[in-house]
């Protein structure tokens, strides 16, 4: 019996130890830890009331409270103030308000006391019972103050004077003005740090591939403390080598140590490691620090390319300001945590937090999941001057100096460089990582800047003869940091293929920055509850404001994606192998996950939309970074022939899904189901009318064209069946398409045909009017030499008309000719809805050009349901698009009249600062000296009851 209990009583003993060990490390972190106690929230979903009191501006002159971390605009206090807006003594008045906020503090004796601001706009003056603690300026860094005198045990009123102007005029400058939304007041967390009296203040730590530790430990108030010993331990707080440690030296302690079998940190495998850092006299330690950390070792190589930890790799991300609509520049965790898996859901493995440093938890989080940042010191269109810049950069540098993602500094904005500060830089960086200059995209980055170093060409929004230039003609890293303007639906990926070929080809790579992540906007109380994106300044992201997918996002993701399937189409010769190029910087194919899926796709006359696994399985593939190779699916069923398609779906080592791709197995099988016997009857007196059911279809005699459709005897919107459309490059190219001819009516069996050449423009068209229902169009047709934006044929139909649609196709997102990307084969259903770029989101777009689709139903009013078939690869227009205000050249070409298209030419899209014309070979409006040829089948109404069920309006209890 009692051995029995063993296992019982071992189990308490350990209880017992881990209880003991519980109040060990208590007591320990009690004695020696820094300790944080937060005066606001954590975060803006966790922010805390304070008093306060503006002078200025909405709610002003009163004493109420407002939540911190907060910016006072999105509370209701002061103005609205777009970054150049013009404001009537803008220069010489400003918003400034009081916080006030009383707490309860333990203060111990034998401690010292530090309160953070982590981010407050712009001048900062702290009093802490009636004793002035300090003033700061700056609205972008963090910054303390030690506050042992003023802090004391019991109550406390804390109280802060914040100017959202400043008395320096560099920053007013540097800060205050920008293409960017202005906030104001404490928008990140306060929160007061404990330490001892002889304490480490901070690290920096340089921590190489090749498990090389080098780390320099600042500390205070130095007394007894002899020495400072370090131990790191892995993610599972498992030792990992032997602890190390040196003597105090005078303005910082060196440490070093070779730790064996580390690994590396990268954006693929984020490998962090944790510091645990002990200042010591003789008998005890008096003070604990730790810092995590990341093995690897990054390279800005002079005329050849980044590298990282040995490896070449470009970097492709976009440019990110810290912002949300509700909130402004005050985020919370959630908030973060969803700008950093977008980025990574969108294959990006860089960012650059643009003109200002990011809050600290995102940059943690960059850390956790791999991602790349340059990290910018402020400053949008002038530097800031000698004297308080310097402070600035160190608050940058000192904060984020130990994130392994952080590979680059960011020195300014475009004109807010300044070229002395690079110096500094190296001076609080124990890395010695490069900063980079930013170059407005008309001035040129090598005028009065001579660096130690080889200048990495950043200038901005190049055109396509710049990118091939500068990457096979020139000799330095071209990291263009601002590229491709995403304004409305315009630039972001459209485009991007292209030049990231040349990337990708090139000697100099370094990589592509868009501008930008996300369209900055902010909810106006004053503009009925709405989100002000500034008209055309500021909607330029690949997303939203509030993370709203557009186009171009699932486009960048398929252009950015470290897989690549070669393969288009399948057929009955499908043996399972797929050609594969793994560009991945380091990962094996093996180390990822990869589905594979035979699938099945609704069909028209369905309720549901999407499709079906009928069938799936994993594929093992040995394939190295950066190789090619052959996925093998080895159990394949060999009746994969009578499925629609086959699904690939790769999700990488974290198992997010990287790539998704589906190849349509010979043709899709579903279709409309039209098999029954009910042939059109030509109607007894009109020759060229035809009666199927309900529905009669009127030809024109004199031109072959449908020109009207009926149902119940009543006109519906449809008219006007095939118009020829087109726009020439030139107002000399010449079309005629007024000149019609005689139609001829003959019947093959129980099917009508009607036919006209010559007629319309059309070189002939051909209807056949066939027994199941099917309507189907043949046409052909010659336009005049030349270059064309457009080309194809419409249906007339009243926008009003249209409801919704459904398609089988790539989707859901439309679009343009140098845009092609991002759509994934499945059935779609979405409801016609306003959706105008920069004002209002309700992606995905039911306007515009979508390819390549195999049917899709349009559902209008009285029930009328409308069907087409592709049968010649065409491109399906659906309506008028509607484009954002003034959107500069971020525009398209695209019929005026509304109607549904097909079309056989489509426009590109331009960008806002050019035309689509100069951004390569995609983007030309295309050249057509040959006869147009296609076919495409309507149905209409199809699918209905030959007899109604009437409803019945009682319900029996």
């Amino acid at each position: 019996m009692k051995n029995k209990k063993i296992n019982g009583v071992m189990v308490k003993r350990s209880l017992i130890r881990i209880k003991l060990f519980l109040f060990v490390v208590a007591l320990s972190l009690n004695i020696s830890a820094q300790q944080k106690t937060y005066l606001s929230g954590e975060d803006a979903s966790t922010a805390v009331n304070w008093e306060f009191k503006i002078n200025n501006g909405r709610n002003s002159g009163f004493w109420t409270t407002i939540p911190v971390p907060s910016n006072w605009e999105a509370e209701g206090f002061g103005y609205y103030l777009y970054g150049l807006d013009k404001m009537e003594k803008r220069n010489s008045t400003s918003d400034i308000a009081d916080y006030r906020h009383e707490f309860s503090f333990d203060k111990k004796s034998g401690k010292r006391y530090f309160i953070v601001f982590q981010g407050s706009m712009t001048d900062t003056k702290v009093v802490l019972n009636k004793k002035e603690v300090g003033l700061h300026q700056g609205g972008h860094t963090q910054f303390k103050f030690e506050i042992t005198e003023q802090l004391q045990q019991g109550n406390n009123v804390l109280e802060v004077n914040v100017n959202n102007s400043s008395s320096n005029a560099s920053i007013v400058e540097a800060e205050r003005y920008a293409d960017y939304w202005m906030f104001s007041g404490i928008y990140r967390p306060v929160y007061i740090e404990e330490v001892p009296n002889e304490y480490i203040e901070r690290v920096a730590i340089d921590a190489q591939m090749n498990g090389d530790f080098k780390m320099h430990v600042f500390t205070a108030g130095i007394e007894s403390a002899k020495t400072v010993r370090a131990q790191i331990y892995n993610a599972n707080h498992e030792k990992v080598g032997k602890a190390f440690g040196a003597k105090i030296g005078a303005d910082f302690t060196e440490l070093k140590a070779h730790i064996d079998g580390i690994k590396p940190w990268s954006h693929e495998f984020p490998n962090l490691y944790t510091v645990e850092v002990e200042l010591k006299n003789e008998k005890q330690v008096l003070h604990s620090y730790t810092q995590k950390f990341g093995f690897r070792t990054f390279e800005v190589r002079d005329h050849d390319g980044f590298y990282l930890n040995g490896k070449r790799l470009l970097l492709k991300g976009a440019s990110m300001h810290s912002i949300r609509p509700e909130t402004g520049r005050a985020l919370s965790k959630t908030d973060m945590e969803e700008n950093v898996h977008f980025m990574k859901d969108l294959n990006f493995n860089f960012v650059r937090s643009v003109c200002y440093p990011a809050d600290e938890y995102f940059f943690e989080l960059c850390d956790s999941l791999g991602l790349l940042v340059l990290d910018e010191l402020p400053g949008w269109w002038r530097p800031l001057d000698k004297k308080v810049g310097p402070k600035i950069l160190k608050e940058l540098v000192v904060r984020d100096v130990n994130h392994p993602s952080v590979i680059l500094w960011g020195n300014g904005n475009h004109m807010a460089h300044t070229p002395e500060f690079d110096s500094l830089f190296a001076k609080w960086d124990i890395q010695k990582r490069r900063p980079l200059k930013n170059e407005a995209k008309s001035n040129d980055i090598f005028a009065n800047y001579n660096p130690e170093w080889d200048i990495v060409n950043t200038t901005y929004y190049p055109d396509y003869a710049t990118v091939k230039k500068n990457l096979f003609e020139e000799n330095h890293i071209y990291l263009p940091n601002e590229t491709l303007h995403a304004l409305y639906d315009g630039g972001g990926a459209a485009n991007l293929k292209t030049y990231w070929d040349m990337f990708e080809k090139s000697k100099v790579g370094g990589g592509i920055t868009i501008w930008a992540l996300y369209d900055e906007g902010f909810m106006r109380n004053d503009m009925e509850y709405t989100v002000d994106t500034q008209g055309n300044k500021a909607p330029d992201g690949i997303a939203g404001p509030s993370g709203e997918k557009k186009g171009s996002s699932d486009a960048v993701r398929e252009i950015w994606s470290p897989v690549v399937i070669a393969n288009d189409k399948l057929n009955a010769d499908f043996n399972g192998s797929l050609s594969v190029h793994n560009k991945f910087t380091f990962a094996n194919l093996n180390q990822c996950k990869i589905v594979w899926k035979l699938i099945d796709f609704a069909n028209p006359d369905a309720g549901s939309n999407g499709h079906r696994t009928i069938a799936k399985g994993e594929i093992n593939a040995d394939i190295k970074a950066g190789e090619k190779g052959i996925l093998q699916i080895e159990d394949l069923p060999e009746s994969f022939i009578d499925n629609d398609a086959l699904a690939i779906e790769v999700y990488d080592m974290q198992g997010r899904l990287v790539y998704d791709k589906r190849m349509p197995i010979t043709q899709p099988k579903n279709s409309f189901r039209v098999a029954s016997h009910k042939p059109f009857v030509q109607d007894a007196k009109d020759a060229f009318t035809f009666h199927n059911g309900k529905i009669t279809l009127r030809f024109d005699e004199n031109s072959g064209v449908l020109s009207r459709v009926f149902k119940k005897q009543k006109p519906t919107s449809l008219r006007n069946f095939p118009f020829l459309t087109f726009k020439a490059d030139t107002v000399a190219t010449k079309n005629n398409t007024e000149v019609a001819s005689k139609a001829k009516i003959t019947k093959t069996g129980d099917a009508f045909i009607i036919e006209a050449n010559h007629s319309k423009g059309f070189d002939y068209l051909k209807w056949t009017l066939k027994s199941n229902g099917e309507i189907a169009l043949d046409y052909a047709y010659t336009l005049a030499s030349g270059k064309y934006h457009y080309a194809g044929i419409g249906i007339e139909v009243n926008s009003k008309n249209v409801l919704r649609k459904r398609w089988l196709g790539e989707g859901p997102w439309r679009i343009w000719q140098n845009r092609t990307q991002g759509g994934v084969l499945d059935v779609y259903a979405v409801d016609k809805k306003v959706n105008i770029p920069g004002q209002v989101y309700n992606g995905p777009e039911f306007e515009g050009n979508f390819a390549p689709w195999n049917w899709v139903v349009f559902y209008l009013n009285n029930r009328l349901n409308l069907g087409f078939e592709n049968k010649t690869d065409v491109t399906l227009g659906v309506l008028n698009p509607v484009n954002g205000f003034m959107p500069k050249y971020a525009s398209w070409h695209y019929p005026e009249q509304e109607g549904f298209y097909f079309f056989d030419v489509i426009s590109p899209v331009g960008s806002k600062w050019k035309p689509a014309k100069v951004f390569g070979p995609d983007a030309q409006p295309v050249h057509i000296d040959k006869q147009i040829k296609g076919s495409v089948s309507m149905f209409i109404d199809w699918n209905r009851m030959e007899e109604g069920i009437k409803r019945v309006d009682v319900e029996v209890e």
